[in-house]
């Protein structure tokens, strides 16, 4: 039996808010499998891990699991079915953008051809560990899709399993934690153990029984020299957003510009970890648990689908007419966003489809009533940061806490006036970014030129050097044969 330990969290989450939740839509049937569709679609660029270039061609059979997206971070994506590549073309993706870009289109011929990766036997070090993720595509599902392995560094301390999953509809990480315990408490074993970690909290909130009870089944059936410390959260939102969960359950505050490996934890959600111990196994990741929900769905539930399965095959796949939709949210309605073209397939990080019909009210002025600061959980002055954007001062923002922003939305909630706060953060983060890129651009287009001008110059310097040499040589060479002359008469 494993070593371990369930307790109540001590502290108290810093703001935040208590959302009405409806969790029990998605729950009331059994998470199942979907008929795989007629059409899969994969975004080059924007699959997770960063851009990246195409290794197939159109006319190319792929078996499942063939690598097809190679991003320059060196994640892999593979094909999530065998079939036939059709097109690589401008396609509608699942992104905030609403942008089109270059997917590969796959057509699935329906056989079971699949390749894999070689297993891993133990002991394997985080060398090791790292290629594979690299191989089998592993990400951080909790929507950056950051590849995982940058979190894996000498010196971690703790591993923290993210259960708290705290947007109102999202059962995703609730369904796997349940369906999947021991591939997740083995993939953060194996985890552990190649980074020379011997702490694994897992923090998840107090109304996930079912899956505490299954947590709790397979411990006592698991053979660890890790401690595995559970524990209980307040189901208050945003007790699962990083540096919240890290203060939650350590008691460390991550400072600011920091993250929290900086401070020797890693934080992994339930699915990355699944995922990890999979990639382990030889197989590279092709399926995605969604959860579908909403009150304009027909049957709200948890599928299993093929990655770049289009969205138009799971709102039926909830018995919804995707006609009597004008758009549907991806992810919670806190942190999601909206699409309206049905046509986009999902990726790795696509963790929920909720169709709602929600009434927007108008938008007011400002109020300053204060509400939004006395929620937010990073003890921020949303109202500063706001005039600070609408008045076009983004270092001003900036300085006023916007790169902390954590995009939670608890502002927006509470807000009177119905001001989209968090629409605002996220633009005046997208702005940082871009400055920050176009700073990186200019610095490394001064470095060419100045390493150029070296070049130049050295060029220069030794064509002179060469030159003085050769008018030496000449210069000897007629001395030599003036003497010569002179001798000779």
């Amino acid at each position: 039996m494993a070593d371990y330990q369930i307790r109540h969290c001590e502290r108290k989450l810093e703001g935040g808010i208590y959302t009405e939740t409806y969790k029990a839509l998605s729950t009331a049937e059994p998470c199942s499998f979907v008929n795989t569709p007629t059409r899969l679609t994969f975004p080059i660029h924007f699959s997770g891990g960063g851009p990246g270039e195409s290794i197939v061609s159109i006319g190319d059979q792929v078996a499942k699991r063939t690598p097809i997206i190679r991003c320059h971070s060196g994640i892999i994506h593979v094909a999530s079915r065998a079939g036939i590549v059709v097109d690589i073309t401008d396609h509608a993706m699942t992104h905030p953008s609403g942008e089109r870009s270059s997917c590969i289109v796959i057509e699935p011929d329906g056989s079971d051809t699949q390749e894999s990766l070689n297993p891993l036997s133990w002991p394997f070090d985080a060398n090791t560990l790292r290629d594979r993720a690299i191989e089998a595509g592993v990400l951080g599902l909790s929507g950056a899709s950051f590849p995982s392995l940058k979190r894996w560094i000498d010196g971690t301390t703790t591993l923290i399993i993210n259960g708290a999953e705290c947007e109102p509809y999202i059962t995703a990480d609730d369904t796997l934690m349940q369906i999947d315990t021991h591939s997740m408490i083995r993939g953060a074993y194996l985890l552990s153990q190649a980074l020379d970690i011997k702490t694994i909290v897992i923090g998840i909130e107090n109304n996930k029984p079912e899956a505490l009870t299954a947590i709790e089944g397979v411990l006592k059936q698991y053979h660890s020299n890790c401690f595995f410390d559970i524990v209980l959260l307040d189901p208050k939102y945003p007790s699962g957003s990083e540096r919240q969960l890290v203060w939650l359950t350590l008691g460390i505050e991550i400072p600011t510009g920091s993250r929290s490996v900086e401070t020797g934890v890693i934080v992994h959600n339930p699915g990355t970890l699944i995922d990890l111990s999979r990639a382990i196994d030889g197989k590279s990741i092709t399926d995605r648990l969604v959860t579908l929900t909403g009150q304009a769905l027909a049957r709200p539930r948890n599928v299993i689908a093929p990655i770049g399965t289009p969205i138009t095959d799971l709102i039926e796949a909830a018995g919804t007419d995707p006609e009597l939709l004008d758009s549907i949210t991806v992810g919670g309605p806190m942190m999601g966003f909206a699409i309206t073209d049905f046509a986009a397939g999902i990726t790795k990080t696509t963790n929920c489809l909720l169709a709602r019909s929600v009434e927007l009210q108008p938008e007011s002025p400002c109020i300053r009533c204060g509400a939004c600061a006395t929620v937010c959980p990073v003890r921020l002055q949303p109202q500063l940061m706001l005039f600070a954007l609408k008045g076009g001062a983004l270092n001003h923002a900036i300085h006023e806490g916007l790169t902390d922003c954590v995009e939670c939305a608890a502002c927006d909630t509470v807000c009177p006036s119905h001001i989209p706060l968090a629409e605002w953060f996220r633009l005046g983060w997208f702005q940082t970014k871009e400055i920050s890129a176009k700073r990186l651009r200019s610095s490394e287009a001064r470095e060419r030129f100045e390493t150029r001008n070296l070049r130049l110059k050295r060029i220069a310097a030794e064509q002179d050097l060469k030159r003085l040499t050769r008018k030496a040589k000449s210069s000897e060479a007629l001395e030599k044969a003036r003497k010569a002359r002179e001798a000779a008469s």
